[in-house]
């Protein structure tokens, strides 16, 4: 758990000459802020004390306004390059997978133009047969959904003339942002920045908050005390969230930022951010038991361990957060965020999550095709992570990031007909496990037994994936006679699975079979 996070909390004034002032400081800040830009952006020997000697003397302003408006310059500096870098990273991967299938596009239709022209030698007597080192690579066919009627061949062609026409727009793309001068965007021009320090008086010395009195004093700049004075202050509304963290935060003299942002011309909006201690953690150790999470674009599971990594509950949330509103798949997502941790807070275990990265899997997200396109655009684990963070942060809970690798397929071949759960809730018992640092090895009874003791666990695993990869996951489904009743019902969450495989045994000796085994009495092997 990091040791500070930083928050901001978001208020409005309305008061008529603290709108004057800040629209005439904003004026004031603007010109700056362009100056301080171009200073930067020309990256001139001289230190950011000239910098600061120069803004106070070209716009009338002190030291520590300065410095506010050089630290913001300096960050949306900062931001705009790591967004070029990210935006260059991404077109260089995209032209780099358009490449490989260009290439694989080239090999295909170039051996299939060789069986052509050795087929037409054929029917004109140059030669006897077609040389068997030779196969068709597209049948002669048409496509389903080709409006042209063109055969396989034919549209492999014309696909490899698009990718080529793609490649070469890439590469101009890539060209014009590597010679392009750096563009940095300062945001809205009615913004005013009071940066604050830990060594000022109360976190900020250009703008003080009275939380007794419920007021802001602020300094006001040279060139305009000839008509607000010295100083300014005004009421302000405290936010309705996060009172109580602002007033530690001023009592413990932090480092408090403000900044005001024009909402309209009779309303500016307050942002106040500081940094916020976390929550004493309150879940135990994760030797003792954790939860596990696993996310899907329906349906979200969740599995729990106790102190041995045996089962002791699972269940799952459906979700449909494919083709919903930005703002309804966050509702969606807080929900779910708010069941999760409030069953941690019942047992007082940590949340086990899967670390996923989906970078390299979008940069080739053209040459996917329209489910899997749709499924990976929106499907919001990023969001769901942070909201998930967040809220244990705020609410002392430990959250565990965990290598995800085999844990659908360790799932399916392991644990989903053991305890009767679905992919998704086995999925998180898996990751579960992982959390507590507990090892997966291939069942006793599987069909696979060429394991290498010198060698990961997960080289087993990735051996079995190859040979078993377009399985139905129906197929590994079939429950055993093993499981506690206990399990099945926990926090109000019953899986009908458990009593349909009771129901249709037919085992008129009323004994039960063994683990693995099905009446028939075939064993289950995979």
């Amino acid at each position: 758990m990091p040791s500070s996070e930083s928050r901001t909390y978001v208020t409005t004034t309305t008061v008529p000459w603290a709108v004057a002032y800040l629209n005439d400081a904003a004026t004031i800040g603007y010109d700056a802020k362009i100056e301080s830009l171009k200073w930067l952006l020309e990256k001139k020997p001289a230190s950011k004390s000239r910098l600061n000697q120069q803004l106070q003397q070209n716009h009338s302003l002190n030291k520590r306004q300065a410095n506010s408006i050089i630290a913001y310059v300096e960050g949306q500096v900062k931001s705009s390059k790591e967004s070029r870098g990210n935006h260059l990273k991404q077109l260089i991967g995209q032209l780099k997978h358009t490449t490989e299938v260009i290439e694989k596009l080239e090999k295909k239709i170039k051996a299939h133009r060789k069986y052509l022209q050795a087929f037409e030698q054929v029917n004109r007597g140059k030669r006897k047969k077609v040389p068997q080192s030779l196969k068709p690579k597209y049948p002669e066919a048409c496509p389903m959904r080709c409006a042209d009627h063109l055969t396989l061949y034919q549209f492999a062609q014309v696909k490899l003339h698009q990718k080529k026409r793609y490649a070469h727009k890439l590469r101009q793309k890539i060209a014009h942002l590597k010679a392009s001068d750096e563009h940095v965007n300062l945001g809205n021009k009615y913004t005013v920045e009071m940066i604050g320090s830990k060594d000022e008086s109360y976190g900020n010395q250009i703008c003080q908050l009275d939380l007794i009195g419920k007021e802001l004093h602020i300094r006001v700049p040279y060139a305009l005390e000839h008509r607000y004075g010295s100083c300014i202050q005004f009421p302000i509304r405290l936010p309705q969230h996060g009172t109580d963290l602002l007033a530690t935060a001023w009592y413990n003299r932090q480092a408090l930022t403000y900044r005001f942002i024009q909402k309209s011309l009779t309303e500016w909006e307050i942002h106040i951010t500081f940094d916020v201690e976390p929550a004493p953690r309150i879940t135990a150790p994760v030797s003792w038991g954790a939860i596990g999470v696993d996310l899907n674009p329906n349906c979200i599971g969740w599995a729990m361990t106790d102190k041995d990594g045996n089962l002791d509950g699972f269940g799952q949330v459906k979700v449909n957060i494919q083709s919903q509103p930005k703002g309804r798949t966050e509702a969606i997502v807080v929900d779910v965020v708010t069941d999760l941790t409030t069953i941690a807070l019942e047992y007082k275990r940590p949340i086990v999550v899967e670390k996923l990265d989906f970078t390299e899997k979008k940069k080739r997200l053209r040459e996917l095709n329209a489910k899997a396109r749709r499924m990976l655009s929106n499907f919001a684990y990023s969001k769901f992570l942070q909201l998930l963070k967040a809220r244990c942060f705020k609410l002392g809970i430990q959250v565990i990031e965990v290598n995800p690798a085999y844990s659908s397929w360790i799932a399916l071949i392991k644990f989903m007909s053991m305890y009767g759960m679905n992919s998704a809730t086995a999925a998180a018992f898996v990751l579960a496990r992982r959390g507590m640092f507990l090892s997966e090895r291939l069942p006793a009874n599987t069909a696979y037994q060429g394991t290498e003791p010198r060698k990961h666990v997960w080289s087993d695993w990735r051996s079995v994936a190859k040979r078993t990869k377009g399985s139905s996951r129906h197929s590994f489904f079939q429950p055993r006679l093993t499981v506690y009743s206990r399990l099945r019902s926990v926090r109000g969450f019953h899986s009908p699975l458990w009593d349909e495989a009771i129901s249709a045994v037919d085992n008129p000796n009323g004994e039960l079979g063994e683990v693995g085994e099905n009446p028939t009495g075939s064993r289950y092997t995979a």
